[in-house]
């Protein structure tokens, strides 16, 4: 599994294909499989109330991610994204970046601090129509 510091989620990552997903849902159902050293990662099943920024940049409930792991160093991977979206996007489109492992003895995940509606606080006014 993949843990992240936002909102303490969790990530699961099946290495054998359990068959489609059981119902929508806000990560997908991501299934991964090695090649060679790089480990790839299909995630599908995601709902379409998420948004890929804070610019409100979305997708379809048939959005799939194709993700790409491979170690370039001790401390480093290069981290390549496919996404496609036949109902938002013309074509799929990759999004490439090295991602750095964070060393020392007070590496850790951050314990994260909740604030209710602080996305919206923020970035409310920067939504094409206001909320209901």
């Amino acid at each position: 599994f993949f843990a992240y510091e936002y909102a303490g989620a969790v990530r699961d990552i099946h290495l054998r294909d359990p068959g489609p997903a059981p119902l929508d849902s806000w990560m997908g159902q991501s299934v991964g499989s090695w090649d060679g050293d790089t480990l790839v990662i299909e995630t599908t099943g995601q709902n379409d109330l998420t948004w890929f920024d804070r610019a409100g940049n979305f997708h379809s409930e048939d959005l799939r991610v194709v993700e790409r792991f491979t170690p370039t160093s001790s401390h480093t991977l290069a981290y390549e994204a496919t996404l496609e979206d036949p109902k938002v996007f013309t074509r799929p489109w990759k999004i490439r970046m090295t991602l750095y492992r964070l060393v020392g003895d007070d590496a850790l995940l951050q314990r994260f601090n909740c604030i209710e509606f602080v996305e919206e606080l923020i970035y409310g006014h920067l939504r094409k129509e206001p909320l209901d």
